[in-house]
């Protein structure tokens, strides 16, 4: 499906949960499950799931499914690298 560059933005980063889940799915830097999710996040695993679907519509998640789903950063993405560039210069991700 084909979005405007607006859309793209406002179902990227559109909530506190899914700034959550790319900082963690950035840190963990491989395939992790929902419940790898709720430990680095916090977050319920049904709003977990409710913005992975959307983060997965954009690309900016690839999903892997094996004996559980597993998800990572789509790192070929132009707007997760854009992203990701602008949460290690502001220092939200890269420090320990």
């Amino acid at each position: 499906m084909d979005f405007d560059s607006k859309t793209i933005i406002e179902n990227g980063i559109g909530t506190i949960g899914k700034i959550k889940i790319i900082k963690a799915l950035a840190e963990e830097n491989k395939m992790v499950t929902i419940y790898v999710l709720h430990k680095r996040t916090g977050l319920k695993r049904e709003d977990i799931k409710r913005n992975l679907k959307d983060l997965l519509s954009i690309d900016w998640v690839k999903e892997k499914r094996m004996a559980n789903s597993m998800y990572h950063l789509n790192r070929d993405n132009e707007y997760v690298n854009a992203i990701l560039g602008f949460f290690a210069n502001v220092g939200y991700i890269g420090q320990s």
